[in-house]
């Protein structure tokens, strides 16, 4: 990867042959930029992912706005990578995450939070501002699996607990479609509208080929190309998009950024890796550790259990990691968790038990 950087001259053209991903932040930004070329794409693309659900479609997409900013002056604002919003009233949330995130379900909360309200004025009756709540819909687009379990269409409502399990409300729905699980299916012959969309933005990302030769390279891909004209926008979209020399320039910089965020992840994962591996050695072999978590702790540690316990509270503390995982990686036995927590809770060191 350092040799990828050094050789990597943002100010340089892109190679001919390479086409500008379509996940990638500006050519996303530029198919979506103006909603009368891009609404038919959006609604094809929401419809298709609710279908596979058993949801109910989206009405006609009236505008769309890439790179949404939202802001408000006592919180944190935030961008999102693309907002639609249709003749209904509802409001469509797209985000894409090509790097791992554990976050995501929390960060489409906190998006759709501000679309919930954003029809609600001060003064107003509770019942007016409920009753005209628009229905918020948020897809993840997500490289990385969220969760192993499942397939690749995950996705996340308010249910009752209790049977029936039916929702507590239609007015937000989070739909995570994992990319990766997606490709393990090798699907050669995608049969529905949502297998055709994430088989030719998959095939378009990992070749860097236009989806344009993509979806003439597969009949399937090719009949709902000529059936869906939502479909057939965004393949023309990327095709005009990826030859515009200022995408073609941005991709560029966003490929440099990319690099350097992996350089900067190797460089703390190897950092952690150490860490770990010197806290695990300390617990092994020494069996008196003194510790010095939040002041001076007195005394010695004796035995090999209880050195690792100490190893295990200071990882737990200067990582972040679980309680399980602190414990797995110093192979400790499961019953000696409750004296690790004990502990922790003496020391008043925040904590997550884990699995």
């Amino acid at each position: 990867m350092t040799d990828d950087i050094l050789q990597f001259d943002p100010d340089d053209d892109l190679d001919e042959w390479i086409t500008p991903t379509p996940l990638s932040d500006p050519v996303l930004t530029a198919i979506f930029q103006n909603a009368e070329v891009s609404g038919l794409a959006m609604r094809s693309f929401l419809n298709a992912t609710l279908e596979d659900s058993g949801d109910m479609p989206v009405s006609e997409v009236v505008t769309v706005t890439p790179q949404s900013v939202h802001s408000e002056t006592s919180s944190r604002g935030f961008r999102i990578d693309v907002e639609a919003r249709t003749i209904g009233g509802e409001i469509a949330l797209v985000e894409v995450q090509l790097k791992p995130f554990t976050a995501t379900i929390e960060r489409a909360l906190l998006y759709a939070e501000q679309s919930l309200a954003s029809g609600s004025k001060r003064g107003e009756k509770l019942a007016d501002v409920t009753s005209a709540m628009p229905k918020v819909i948020v897809v993840n687009i997500l490289e990385k699996a969220l969760r192993k379990a499942g397939g690749f269409h995950q996705v996340v409502e308010l249910l009752y607990r209790e049977p029936p399990y039916h929702r507590a409300t239609d007015k937000l729905s989070i739909h995570n479609l994992e990319l990766d699980k997606y490709r393990i299916l090798g699907i050669e012959k995608p049969a529905t509208p949502l297998q055709c969309w994430l088989t030719a933005i998959c095939r378009s990302q990992d070749e860097k080929k236009p989806l344009t030769e993509v979806v003439k390279m597969d009949p399937e891909l090719q009949a709902y190309y000529d059936t869906d004209p939502g479909f057939a926008q965004f393949v023309q979209r990327h095709g005009t998009v990826a030859a515009m020399p200022d995408v073609r320039k941005a991709y560029r910089r966003w490929e440099y950024d990319i690099i350097l965020d992996r350089l900067d992840e190797e460089r703390r994962a190897a950092e952690m890796e150490t860490r770990l591996a010197e806290s695990k050695s300390e617990g092994k072999t020494e069996g008196k550790i003194e510790g010095k978590i939040e002041g001076k702790i007195e005394g010695k540690i004796e035995g090999k259990i209880e050195g690792k316990i100490e190893a295990a509270i200071k990882i737990i503390e200067s990582l972040k990691i679980t309680v399980s995982e602190a414990m797995r990686i110093l192979e400790l036995p499961k019953q000696e968790q409750k004296k690790i927590v004990k502990e922790l809770d003496k020391r008043n060191i925040p904590y997550v038990i884990g699995q």
